[in-house]
């Protein structure tokens, strides 16, 4: 472990901080930030976006006092809360008390119009889909830590009844086989087309078994049990002296979950070891090494803003987490972090989720680290985020790097990495 204050306090450049705002204030709007630039294909509301820029916005806050951040973030939440499932609607995916995936006004017929399996347009001819078992939680999170560093009371009597909602929607329908762990599913009645993925890995690619056999329903992927663990330990620390029964209902559940964990996503092999990228159906771990193993990290109380170090890891595997995610075959430390171990399988750096890399993914691990002390990886980590930005002049969404270096990802479909995300301009302003 590293606590050099002069790492720890190492400031982003101002032409790349510049490059991060500029660009979240292009990306704002009377809903909140859209995912992508307007004419990109990501041009629209996204909750899980949405929600992880947030959080990066108030990191960015917390280190510069600008209410710009806060005053951006309260708006998102909000809005947010207006989107929030009110019903059962099992072909967009809706629940009650779910946070929304996708809000597009306009510009959806790509989607909606599309000969096979067309998303479901509702009666006002919006489209709205709910096919995200992350932004729940997520929402949930962002809440409390807006309120956190606000300590806006009205915001908090405003949007507690979404946040009540949010909590039901974990304990009641975010858990569709009784395992224990926040999963999703395809329903087998839709109609409509939808996401098959739907965590933030949301291509078919990214769910597999290294040794090809299926993946049944329901998928529990582990950054988002990361999620839930840490919302339920906040929301239940607030609750404490309001409602003393909810908070040991939720006390439990986070206590439950973290104990289950650690039992079913850890899988030591030969000395070593590896967290699980998701689970099955089966409850068969899908043992590929993701960069998403970072997010548990990241999804932490910290001893800055709670007065201590948790996250649903257990502490003993917090140093072999950074070691594994440091080793060669997932960090390019010229490019950052891929999402899939080049020993996999399946590894293919030009792909969207099976080698590529996310700006905002690696930087996110290096938040997580940074929650526990590790600031000379974290550094390693910000440094190769830096090449990447001033390489590309924009915070990209995604790239390329294979033995050619640096290169533009471009899909099967001709589809280009957008050139403005918002989760990476607000990892940029986090300046980890």
């Amino acid at each position: 472990m590293e606590s050099d204050s002069s790492e720890k306090n190492q400031l982003i450049s101002a032409p790349l901080w510049a490059m991060g705002l500029n660009a979240i204030r292009e990306l704002e709007t009377d809903f909140g930030i859209l995912a992508s630039g307007r004419e990109e294909i990501y041009g629209c509301i996204f909750g899980r976006d949405s929600l992880i820029a947030g959080i990066k916005l108030l990191k960015a806050y917390h280190k510069t006092k600008d209410g710009y951040f806060l005053s951006l973030v309260k708006k998102v939440l909000l809005n947010l809360a207006r989107m929030q499932g009110k019903a059962v609607n099992i072909e967009s995916g809706e629940e009650p008390g779910k946070i929304i995936h996708e809000f597009r006004k306009d510009r959806h017929e790509h989607l909606t119009s599309r000969p096979a399996d067309p998303w479901y347009l509702y009666p006002d001819n919006i489209m709205r889909n709910f096919d995200s078992v992350d932004s729940t939680p997520l929402f949930l999170i962002a809440v409390y830590r807006y309120w956190q560093a606000s300590r806006d009371e009205e915001f908090l009597s405003q949007i507690m009844p979404n946040v009540n909602s949010a909590l039901d929607w974990l304990l009641r329908f975010g858990d569709n086989n009784s395992d224990g762990f926040i999963d999703y599913l395809f329903h087998t009645d839709r109609k409509f087309g939808g996401l098959r993925a739907q965590s933030w890995m949301d291509s078919a690619e990214s769910v597999f078994h290294e040794d090809g056999k299926d993946t049944p329903y329901p998928i529990a992927p582990a950054e988002v049990q990361g999620y839930a663990y840490l919302a339920m330990r906040l929301w239940a620390k607030h609750f404490f002296n309001i409602d003393a029964g909810l908070s040991a209902k939720l006390t439990g559940f986070a206590d439950d979950l973290k104990e289950k964990f650690n039992q079913k996503f850890i899988i030591k092999d030969n000395g070593g070891l590896f967290i699980a990228s998701g689970l099955d159906g089966n409850c068969r771990p899908m043992s590929s090494a993701r960069s998403s193993m970072g997010h548990l990290l990241w999804a932490a109380q910290t001893k800055e803003l709670d007065g201590l170090q948790d996250c649903i890891l257990s502490d003993e595997y917090i140093p072999q987490a950074i070691q594994r995610l440091m080793a060669p075959d997932l960090f390019v430390p010229q490019a950052g972090i891929r999402t899939l171990s080049s020993n996999s399988s399946h590894y293919d750096p030009a792909s969207y989720h099976n080698g590529s890399i996310w700006p905002h993914d690696t930087a996110m691990a290096a938040g997580g680290m940074e929650n526990f002390g590790y600031w000379k990886e974290a550094k390693s980590i910000g440094d190769s985020l830096k090449s990447a930005w001033e390489h590309f002049g924009t915070p990209i969404e995604l790239f390329v790097y294979n033995q050619n270096g640096f290169m533009e990802y471009c899909g099967p479909n001709g589809q280009k990495a957008c050139a403005k995300q918002a989760w990476s301009a607000a990892a940029i302003l986090a300046k980890f």
